[in-house]
């Protein structure tokens, strides 16, 4: 490994407050197979292997998070809001913010199509890295590193959302925020049994009141709580 590559890496260890007792890992979890496919003579191994890995150990390290930080929340709702948060675009987001791009061993065609921006690049060299981080040191460790760097992730309001249905994402940021459940309220139904349009209103604290319709109750409160999320979450400068 040359000084520059060290450096490089060097730098990401810092980013990722953690130290590699074998920086070689390290490398392998950022080496595409592009760049092995093209210099043979390397001996160095892609990062597929770590990938795989990777997925299970931050599959299990957000799945422990999600259990201490909803007690409440079903099985269900908690499979929802991991895979929004294991998906690949907040995963992507989160490896450039490290700079995994830049440090990324890419075949000379992946490197000028734009590989070290690609989003599948990156949230697989990100599993990589954790895989390599489990490796080089335990469970317990990469627990506590992926919890640092997921918390911000976990409260994202736009993936709850995205996770959630919306009432139970209004509900989130009602007890976090505002300290007060929304209330809903049927204000109106309409037209023939078979056809019947339900109003419902949707009300949080003195300030905010939004109203939803639909074909049941259940939908009109859905709209009503979207409605009213969309307004918190530009009231909050999302």
């Amino acid at each position: 490994m040359n000084k520059d590559r060290m450096k490089q890496l060097a730098d990401l260890q810092e980013k990722l407050s953690y130290s590699f007792r074998n920086p070689e890992l390290l490398s392998t979890a950022l080496t595409h197979r592009s760049y092995v496919n093209e210099n043979p003579r390397s001996g160095g191994e892609d990062n597929e292997r770590l990938e795989f890995l990777g997925d299970a150990v931050l599959g299990l390290c957000v799945s422990d998070l999600l259990m201490k930080k909803h007690a409440d929340f079903d099985e269900g709702t908690l499979s929802k809001i991991r895979s929004a948060l294991v998906n690949e675009k907040p995963l992507a987001e989160l490896a450039s913010q490290l700079g995994l791009g830049h440090c990324l061993l890419l075949g000379h065609g992946e490197d000028h199509s734009g590989g070290r921006a690609k989003e599948s690049l990156l949230a697989n060299a990100l599993e990589a890295v954790i895989a390599a981080i489990y490796l080089d040191s335990s469970f317990s460790k990469t627990k506590t590193l992926m919890k640092r760097l997921m918390e911000p992730l976990m409260k994202d309001e736009a993936i709850a959302a995205q996770a959630l249905d919306y009432k139970t994402a209004l509900q989130e940021i009602c007890q976090k925020k505002h300290k007060a459940a929304p209330v809903y309220t049927l204000l109106a139904e309409s037209g023939p049994d078979h056809e019947k349009i339900f109003e419902m209103e949707v009300v949080i604290g003195e300030n905010i009141r939004q109203i939803g319709r639909g074909k049941s109750k259940k939908e009109a409160q859905k709209q009503a709580a979207q409605k009213a999320w969309e307004s918190l979450h530009r009231e909050n400068g999302a």
